[in-house]
């Protein structure tokens, strides 16, 4: 039994593939390469939404896009609650229970949702040293300032962040502090809301000012069993071509 529906999950996940490749071709973003990374929520809101299959849905519809991104086909998975985690990588090798095996028998849904902790994780990872945090005023006492060294990663390859939440934040002066600085790095977020909230936050995000350039989008998804694979894709695909095409005009990535 545990084979048919390893087979069959295996079997989706070619078919999602090829519904993600249609996608990228009316985006004309056929052979665009770009590192992927998927930052999950792990408050614990989203109990029901793990025990249920649904994030284990997510990350295979999500690493049937890194298929076509990326140079070994894989998506980089990370964790934020109120702290953030580094799981791995998801591949085809071992997308079978992912969800089971790498994040729920490893980690407990946690009390509160902080998004900056596993966003500066994320820029780190693909540009390490780029971002440093200081705090202003006497003595160090005031507050955070977040500052980039944009010098330092130019004509890399894009990074292309899923960050799937289903709540605002608590640390949402720090995060527009990323968003901007990361502005000039070769880094796009595209966030996901889940549900009926009004995500007030992330709206504002998508409209953020003081940016070097456009970097972050959001859609809201009020039922993720419930979406399409093609409207999944071509609301994920929406910015990012425009983001790319800004971004290589700007030497930010290849």
């Amino acid at each position: 039994m545990s084979i048919d529906l390893k087979k069959r999950a295996e079997e989706n996940l070619i078919n999602l593939s090829k519904k993600a490749t249609i996608s990228l071709a009316k985006k004309g973003l056929n052979g665009q390469k770009a590192r992927v990374s998927l930052a999950l929520d792990i408050s614990g809101s989203m109990s029901g939404m793990y025990r249920g299959g649904i994030v284990q849905e997510v990350c295979e519809r999500i690493l049937s896009l890194a298929m076509n991104f990326d140079d070994n086909q894989a998506a980089d998975v990370f964790l934020f609650g109120a702290k953030y985690h580094t799981v791995g990588e998801i591949q085809k090798d071992n997308f079978y229970q992912f969800v089971d095996r790498e994040i729920l028998s490893r980690f407990s849904l946690e009390s509160s949702t902080n998004y900056a902790g596993v966003m500066n994780r994320i820029v780190d990872y693909y540009f390490p040293d780029a971002l440093s945090v200081q705090k202003k005023g006497f003595l160090g006492l005031g507050k955070k300032e977040i500052t980039v060294d944009e010098n330092k990663y130019r004509n890399e390859e894009p990074v292309y962040v899923i960050f799937i939440t289903d709540g605002n934040n608590f640390d949402q002066t720090e995060t527009e502090g990323i968003i901007r600085q990361s502005s000039k790095l070769g880094i796009f977020w595209q966030f996901v809301g889940v549900g009926r909230q009004q995500f007030t936050f992330l709206k504002r995000l998508d409209d953020l000012k003081g940016r070097f350039i456009d970097n972050a989008n959001f859609f809201q998804v009020n039922d993720l069993r419930k979406i399409s694979d093609e409207e999944l894709y071509d609301s994920l695909l929406n910015e990012f071509p425009s983001w790319l095409s800004e971004a290589r005009s700007k030497s930010l990535i290849k």
